[in-house]
């Protein structure tokens, strides 16, 4: 049904209230049945009416979900057009109706075969001030939650998905000019089974935060490119920390196969990547091309090319590079798996601190896409049977590397024990 504030009006006693100055309650109810004004479990609402009650229910208030009355089975996404307002956001949340105990509400659509399938929640002009929590998203297209229109302050935590296109999708729907978000947060949001993407954040989007999330990727054939993590335009001011991105790989890509585990681009700017891990991308681990980008205590392993920087300005800092895969090899694939490829313009500036390298084929530490730019290394630790610098290794020694690499050769001696030296 068609929530109103006729019938908000009519449950005032239910919630205490003595006049239509106190109509707005502070918690409204949702099940998979629902066809009551959400006033109470037994008079819960369904999940198509959670954009009515979130206009009449008071900023700071509370739509509970049950989940443990069944899944909410989805052919059209769940549009939202109102919010809460700046410090009293709204909290949509899965729960169990029994006990108010936290629980993953199942929201099932129809994603199967070769049908992308519908979104999830799109969230419109309006939506701004929300939390969503507690959601279990299956079989959804693309994007479990979907911002289509300008927004600020929207946060998503505890979440798990399986067999999606993209869990957060950021595309502006019909006439809107685009679909911006200011001050944002995902925490604690994994699944797999995903064909695109985790996320994609676009046009003038800042301020964000993506915390301990991590994204099994779904391999494809040719057509699409996969990212697990993807920025695009001029997002800026985003911070991914203990995220990991796994198996985003475009197989028989052509001359060259796309697929990594985080991307952004260069209208991106003060772009950070705090502890996060990209495994298993047919492409890059990290591609970064945004400005003043930072890399700090991050793992790339078993990527054509673990660390892929084209920023003008980049720091890297304890990370660790692990046994490049270059899985397009045998099928004439034209490229060559390094564990750092640097490009960019002529005037970059790269600075690598305590890196350690490891792999079993001495694989290239760096290749250049040019001759030019600022690159200083120090404090490298190399696990390898020996030290390769690729076609480089002059100019590297010369002018780049400061001070001597620790060498960790991983190979047994007579004794059967590995060897130090310095190179």
């Amino acid at each position: 049904m068609r929530i109103s504030r006729r019938s908000v009006l009519a449950a005032i006693p239910l919630f205490g209230c003595a006049g239509e100055a106190d109509a707005r309650a502070n918690t409204f109810y949702v099940t998979p049945d629902g066809e009551g004004d959400g006033s109470s479990w037994e008079a819960a609402a369904a999940l198509d009416d959670i954009s009515d009650l979130v206009a009449l229910i008071e900023p700071g208030g509370q739509v509970l979900v049950a989940a443990d009355r069944g899944e909410y089975q989805r052919t059209e996404p769940i549009e939202i057009t109102h919010g809460g307002r700046a410090g009293h956001e709204v909290w949509i949340r899965g729960v169990d109706s029994r006990s108010g105990e936290a629980m993953a509400a199942a929201l099932r659509g129809g994603r199967a075969g070769g049908e992308e399938g519908s979104e999830g929640f799109r969230l419109l002009r309006g939506a701004s001030h929300l939390k969503f929590s507690h959601f279990d998203l299956r079989d959804i297209g693309n994007g479990a939650f979907h911002v289509a229109g300008p927004l600020s302050n929207l946060t998503i935590e505890d979440c798990v998905f399986e067999n999606i296109y993209r869990f957060f999708e950021n595309t502006s729907g019909d006439g809107e000019g685009h679909a911006s978000i200011e001050t944002f947060a995902l925490r604690r949001c994994r699944g797999s089974r995903v064909e695109r993407g985790f996320l994609r954040i676009r046009y003038n989007s800042r301020d964000g935060l993506i915390e301990d999330c991590a994204a099994q990727g779904q391999p494809n054939q040719g057509g699409l490119i996969p990212a697990g993590c993807a920025l695009d335009d001029r997002a800026s001011a985003i911070t991914y920390r203990r995220c990991v991105m796994e198996g985003f790989q475009q197989w028989r890509g052509g001359e060259y196969w796309n697929g990594d585990g985080f991307s952004d681009e260069p209208g991106n700017r003060n772009i950070r990547y705090e502890a996060c891990q990209a495994r298993g991308a047919t492409d890059g681990g990290f591609d970064c091309k945004s400005r003043d980008l930072v890399l700090t205590d991050c793992v790339a392993e078993d990527n054509k090319r673990n660390f892929r920087i084209w920023s003008d300005h980049a720091t890297l800092t304890n990370c660790i590079s692990r046994n490049p895969n270059f899985r397009g090899r045998e099928a004439g694939e034209n490229a060559s798996p390094c564990h750092i490829w640097i490009g960019g313009e002529e005037n970059i500036r790269i600075e690598i601190s305590n890196l350690t390298i490891e792999d079993a084929d001495a694989t290239p530490i760096i290749e250049f896409d040019h001759d030019v730019g600022r690159v200083e290394i120090r404090g490298v630790t190399i696990n390898s049977p020996r030290v390769n610098w690729g076609n480089d290794e002059n100019r590297i020694r010369a002018s780049m590397l400061i001070g001597e690499p620790r060498v960790r050769q991983n190979m047994a001696n007579s004794r059967g024990e590995t060897r130090d030296t310095k190179q």
